[in-house]
């Protein structure tokens, strides 16, 4: 079985019943009733401390319960600085969202922070490989108390952590193009956090083939890129050449700021594309070299 982890089915598993409607009015009352008003805000705000209990006391899921939460036009709190660069609109859309996060080493340790944090409420997590000594100097999921542990395992418990209202899955394995139509068929977006080379011309192929955006990124030594390919797109595979072995991060290694450079480019351009607004790297690149300090964007 490929997923080796599944917390829940995405969304509503089965139809509602008449005792499921009766807890989400319940619910719903005890909601308003926790809610505060702000004058400064055009909505109610809900502390995560109650949402929690509330949903525990009611019987729901924490997704479930965050979905009605926004559905009555109540914040978490957790969200409130957010606001208003992500709308409550925009807020839900994300909530509702599903996200295939497929590398969970530099890039995508800082990629599920972010995107955690900023409210994306699914995850399917892929990764085969486990810590080690040499991942400490750029991966924010390594840790002394995570070397030689499943990447996955430490993802999840990490995102459990700082944002307990996502759902999750975790697939502990080195995808192969077979995997992927059946990872992709529930998520609105893949996120390319690869270290190597050699899968991603894979994934940019197979994430075409079944019509989902693909973002991309990329880190060796003191350069980085990040693009967007939509199905049909153009797309930054001319940077892809050569194996694993002899790839250019292979070569010039990986720092941290780099690292997280291009996380938070890839993680801004999946927060918009999950929130409805247009893509900022269809088409295009973004280019980073810290030796030079020079940033730029190229039409592909």
């Amino acid at each position: 079985m490929l997923f080796s982890s599944m917390e829940t089915a995405w969304g509503y598993s089965r139809p509602l019943e008449a005792g499921d409607f009766l807890k989400h009015d319940s619910f719903t009352a005890a909601l308003k009733r926790d809610a505060r008003l702000d004058s400064d805000y055009p909505f109610s705000i809900i502390s995560s401390p109650c949402l929690i209990q509330l949903a525990r006391e009611h019987g729901l899921e924490l997704f479930e319960a965050q979905s009605i939460c926004l559905d009555k036009h109540i914040l978490p709190e957790r969200y409130l600085r957010n606001f208003s660069s992500i709308s409550f609109s925009e807020q839900k859309k994300l909530a509702d969202s599903q996200v295939l996060l497929v590398g969970l080493g530099g890039l995508g340790g800082y990629i599920l922070e972010i995107l955690g944090r900023a409210g994306v409420g699914g995850f399917v997590l892929a990764d085969g490989d486990c810590f080690e000594d040499s991942n400490l100097n750029r991966q924010i999921l390594a840790t002394v108390d995570t070397i030689e542990k499943p990447k996955v395992i430490a993802a999840k418990v990490r995102l459990e952590s700082v944002n307990p209202f996502c759902r999750i899955q975790t697939a502990r394995a080195f995808l192969k193009a077979e995997d992927l139509p059946g990872l992709v068929k529930d998520v609105h977006l893949v996120v390319d956090a690869l270290g190597g080379v050699e899968f991603r011309l894979v994934l940019l192929r197979e994430t075409s083939r079944c019509k989902i955006p693909l973002v991309t990124g990329f880190v060796a030594g003191n350069t980085g890129l990040a693009s967007t390919v939509y199905p049909g797109g153009k797309s930054p595979a001319m940077f892809w050449q050569g194996k694993n072995s002899d790839g250019a991060e292979t070569v010039l290694g990986n720092t941290a700021p780099m690292v997280s450079l291009i996380a938070s480019v890839q993680s801004q351009e999946a927060i918009r594309i999950l929130s409805g607004k247009e893509s900022g790297l269809s088409d295009r690149v973004f280019m980073a070299d810290f030796e030079t300090m020079s940033f730029e964007l190229l039409k592909l």
